[in-house]
């Protein structure tokens, strides 16, 4: 009963969010995440599919392409469909652009908490089954996980169910059925590589004592991804302009203030003038391959901490990797969120200050009301004091004493930008700073996370 109570409150809240703004509310002539998605159900319902991904007059790369890879757009497209029957006006060709009639709000706000019904709940609920209250408080109501995609506007509830599915196959032996999830995952949203070393490590873990189901793998996972393809297989230049689009260096190293090392680092050294984003990108390859190294070779030795060297590794292209979104943080969460049993309180801290480095995002989507009510109650009520269960440290009794100053420096910050001007020379004095506080946490997580998984016996 308890269970059922805390997944009706946590319905609630993701309501409640609905129904404030959205990435690009009202802010022509470009808009924001929300018309995105939306423009993706207009360009794939209204070109054929090889079309998706090629530049033409109505596929106007200046007026958000098709950046995700093909499993969106086919999702995109079935919900264009369902889109033409419930109001045809929101993927109306060219005049829908924009639009932001209640109808379309109320049908995108829908098509997300479905989507997230149908695919996030059901493997979420899965790993908190057998949890406490409060960890199942917590899971389901990361503050994070309902700002993004029911706030600011996306559908990461498809690619982290998917990913869910797929832990939850391998785990139990089914290594054909999981490799299809990851896949699928994979090709929903591009930002599942950072999952992929983990994946691909444990796997082959379990099957290279026996070729046979090496090859059978190998063999799912190509015929999976030929099968998404399809559509693109018969010309080599048409999967040449997808896969320009969905990996777009040329954005560049990280998008506005990130709480990543390239981000941080940037105050001192002007990465972007010293080298051409083709050397960043290799760059950045290099550093997260390092940094990923050292559990990657234990996750060979011992599979049994799959859990944590997905964190571990997730962790690292978020911290290392190029073109980081601040959003991205949510693929470490997720696997924070089905392993507290193992990280205690370090779960609720970590996901606090995932939440606080969100604050420029919220002001700008004008969900900063919304993200105070949830934060607020998230702080109030899934406070969590259980120690981690990680083997007695400096840096963890250390922790333990400061754990709460983080929040107490944002709180200073937040009061501190309302009422004095940041000096002209820093304009983002603010902004950054609270990613600099962020960026502690998630490296500290790394650093733990390296000391839990030496405790970890093998099974």
């Amino acid at each position: 009963m308890k269970l059922i109570a805390i997944i009706l409150i946590s319905i609630s809240l993701r309501i409640y969010v609905a129904f404030g703004g959205y990435s690009g509310m009202n802010d022509p002539p470009q808009y924001g995440d929300f018309e995105a998605q939306r423009h993706w159900m207009e360009l794939t319902t209204h070109l054929n599919v090889t079309q998706w991904y090629e530049k033409s007059e109505f596929n106007d790369p200046k007026w958000w392409p098709l950046d995700y890879p093909p499993l969106s757009g086919y999702f995109a497209y079935a919900l264009g469909k369902v889109a033409e029957i419930f109001d045809p006006e929101i993927i109306a060709p060219y005049s829908s652009r924009g639009i932001e009639t209640f109808n379309t709000k109320l049908f995108m706000r829908i098509s997300v908490f479905i989507s997230e019904i149908i695919f996030l709940y059901p493997p979420l609920i899965y790993f908190i089954l057998k949890q406490q209250s409060k960890q199942q408080l917590i899971a389901l109501c990361c503050p994070l996980l309902i700002l993004v995609d029911h706030g600011h506007f996306q559908y990461n509830c498809i690619m982290l169910g998917l990913t869910l599915y797929a832990i939850i196959n391998l785990e139990k032996g089914k290594l054909v059925l999981g490799s299809i999830f990851y896949v699928m995952a994979l090709h929903f949203k591009v930002m599942s590589l950072y999952y992929s070393l983990p994946f691909f490590i444990y796997i082959l873990s379990k099957t290279y004592k026996e070729p046979k189901k090496v090859v059978v793998v190998g063999i799912t996972v190509i015929l999976t991804t030929l099968i998404i393809w399809l559509p693109w297989l018969s010309d080599l230049k048409l999967i040449q302009e997808a896969i320009a689009t969905i990996f777009p260096i040329h954005r560049g190293l990280y998008q506005l203030h990130v709480a990543t090392f390239w981000c941080i680092s940037h105050v001192v050294i002007k990465w972007n003038l010293m080298f051409n984003n083709q050397l960043l990108f290799r760059l950045a390859a290099i550093l997260t391959l390092l940094f990923s190294i050292p559990s990657l070779i234990r996750l060979f030795k011992q599979p049994n901490l799959f859990r944590h060297t997905l964190f571990i590794v997730s962790q690292t292209f978020f911290l290392f990797s190029f073109h980081v979104h601040e959003k991205t943080i949510l693929l470490p969460i997720i696997l924070l969120l089905i392993s507290q049993k193992d990280y205690g309180y370090l779960v609720y801290d970590y996901t606090i200050i995932a939440t606080i480095t969100h604050h420029p995002l919220m002001i700008e989507d004008k969900l900063f009301i919304e993200y105070c009510v949830l934060l607020v109650l998230f702080f109030i009520f899934t406070r969590n004091n259980q120690l981690p269960q990680f083997q007695d440290s400096w840096i963890l009794r250390l922790y333990s004493k400061i754990r709460n100053i983080p929040v107490l420096l944002y709180v200073i910050l937040f009061v501190c930008q309302q009422l004095i001007n940041p000096p002209q020379r820093f304009p983002f004095l603010y902004e950054l700073s609270m990613q600099v506080l962020g960026f502690s946490m998630y490296t500290f997580m790394y650093i733990i996370s390296h000391q839990q998984i030496k405790s970890v016996k093998n099974d």
